[in-house]
């Protein structure tokens, strides 16, 4: 059940959530999708829960309640984590060399900018945050069995920001900004 994917790439332009290209291979998406189940669906879950939805499909008799959870709100969270994670690493390359980007051989285009990515990320970031909320924020009672919510559940995630240089400006050897508090 380990390697058992609960999302497929066809569920990211179905579910209508992200922009998404029909041309990427699902290898290149697979490994986000796992890692997105991995460490951000079972966390959030539990174990016991968790396990349940990768048997769900195939469980007799059929878990109807719990069905509806995964197709409503657990696909919706999951394709938004395995995007954040697809989009954030998307057109790098790990080689010999070091971290690498494709070009476009033609010239056509151009790669987005980090910027431009982050922005995305962020947005990205605040629709499976919201997403998140609406999936843990009823109890976790399906079918008449009842289980237990994780420490994390409810924990929104958040992009990983290069922390800001804060420059100090130093005039006649004060501090500006501790004479601005100071007054």
């Amino acid at each position: 059940m380990a390697d058992t994917l609960l999302i497929t790439k066809a569920d990211f332009t179905g579910a209508n959530l992200v922009k998404f290209s029909q041309n990427i291979a699902e290898d290149q998406l697979n490994l986000h999708i796992h890692a997105a189940q991995e460490y951000d669906l079972e966390p959030r879950l539990g174990e016991e829960l968790y396990n349940a939805i990768l048997g769900a499909e195939t469980a007799f008799p059929l878990r109807p309640e719990l069905l509806v959870f995964i197709n409503k709100k657990v696909k919706r969270y999951l394709v938004l984590a395995a995007y954040r994670r697809f989009i954030s690493a998307h057109g790098l390359n790990v080689t010999q060399f070091g971290l690498t980007k494709t070009a476009d051989p033609q010239g056509t285009f151009n790669q987005a900018e980090a910027q431009e990515r982050a922005i995305i990320t962020r947005q990205i970031d605040a629709d499976a945050n919201v997403a998140l909320l609406k999936m843990t924020s009823a109890p976790f009672t399906f079918d008449g069995l009842s289980y237990e919510k994780a420490n994390k559940a409810g924990n929104v995630s958040a992009s990983i920001r290069a922390p800001k240089r804060r420059n100090k400006i130093f005039v006649y050897g004060t501090n500006i900004y501790s004479d601005l508090i100071n007054r």
